[in-house]
């Protein structure tokens, strides 16, 4: 009998030790959130089309190079929320989401609106900024594009994959659209009589006009009936780190006009 019982306390000795060591297995190889996951790297890669100024765009300093812009600060702020520091890739519009998909980036910083389509592709964060979008044409043929129905059959310059796109393809069907990757790329279009015009959002067009004196805003502006600019995650990303950028993008909305405007200074 007190074999038995010795059989009996040992099987149940080592069915408990069995029971802990499981346990502690599943507490190490519990999942980490998608937050957690950027904590544990120390660096938030952020994904961006560095071309559009003033939210975002190259820089020479003294012959070095600096990324500058109002989403370029409001990425310095989610990465103090989050505790890290952050690393910027550059890449044309129509990567962005790709690369947040394939996991090359953690979110996309980079004036871009949750449309419908784009929602299938990422999760977004609230609105941090919204804007108009304007036609921009050469200054001597100004007196042509007084009215909307001068741009019916225009051939316009946008940005691929853009909420401008959406724009061109809704209201002006018959138009003849030119893609390019950068904003840059559609002004030089409209100077050297490669389009008609360009359409971009207000603080943009003022910019581009700046830099490129044979250019002028029209007074045709256009809503591109979108909430605005939100930052993308990828799809079914944890609470946790939704929360935490919800919480940037809330909290800086109200200062992201003056971080643009800070930011012409810089624009050449």
């Amino acid at each position: 009998m007190g074999k038995k019982v010795f059989w009996f306390l040992s099987n149940l000795v080592l069915g408990c030790i069995l029971l802990f060591s499981l346990a502690g297995c599943g507490d190490n190889g519990k999942k980490q959130s998608s937050l957690e996951k950027i904590k544990s790297k120390g660096t938030l890669v952020v994904g961006m089309n560095a071309t559009n100024p003033p939210y975002e765009f190259h820089y020479s300093n003294n012959g070095k190079n600096e990324l500058k812009g109002a989403d370029i600060e409001l990425v310095k702020k989610i990465a103090k929320k989050l505790g890290v520091k952050y690393e910027i890739k550059d890449m044309d519009f129509d990567g962005l989401l790709p690369a947040l998909q394939s996991g090359k980036v953690d979110m996309v910083v980079s004036s871009m609106s949750p449309t419908p389509e784009r929602e299938k592709a990422a999760d977004f964060s609230k609105i941090y900024f919204k804007s108009t979008n304007v036609f921009v044409v050469r200054k001597d043929e100004l007196s042509k594009y007084q009215k909307a129905s001068a741009f019916k059959n225009a051939t316009v310059a946008v940005i691929n994959s853009s909420t401008q796109q959406q724009v061109m393809e809704k209201q002006f069907p018959n138009a003849k659209l030119k893609l390019f990757g950068k904003n840059t790329d559609l002004a030089l279009a409209v100077a050297h009589k490669k389009v008609n015009a360009m359409l971009v959002d207000v603080p943009q067009a003022a910019l581009l006009v700046k830099s490129n004196p044979s250019l002028i805003q029209t007074n045709m502006k256009y809503s591109d009936n979108t909430a605005g600019a939100a930052i993308a995650m990828p799809n079914h990303t944890s609470q946790d780190l939704k929360d935490a950028v919800n919480s940037v993008a809330v909290k800086y909305k109200p200062q992201f006009q003056e971080w643009l405007l800070s930011q012409v200074k810089y624009v050449k």
